[in-house]
């Protein structure tokens, strides 16, 4: 049994989710982890860890090197903006 391992951190569940996108088109199983009350208030993403991505310690290092090398800080920024008004991160 393999442990599953934080690989990355980001402030918006967009950013998180478009972060494990990108891993999975990669060929790695990621998944988003994010203490907010299952969705129901999502600006307790800010007071913990924020909103996590995850993967198997078996990807861990290749999983951190894909995101590191072809998902940028820009995109991430870009992401976050995006993402700013989805309804998933409003408190509406």
């Amino acid at each position: 049994m393999t442990d599953i391992v934080e690989i990355a951190s980001y402030g918006t569940t967009f950013a998180a989710r478009a972060a494990v996108a990108h891993l999975e088109s990669e060929g790695i199983k990621a998944s988003v982890v994010s203490d907010n009350a299952g969705g129901a208030i999502p600006s307790m993403s800010n007071l913990s860890a924020g909103v996590r991505v995850v993967v198997s310690s078996d990807d861990a290092e290749q999983a951190s090197s894909i995101l590191s090398e072809h998902f940028s800080p820009e995109e991430v920024e870009e992401a976050e903006e995006a993402g700013e008004h989805t309804p998933e991160d409003s408190n509406a």
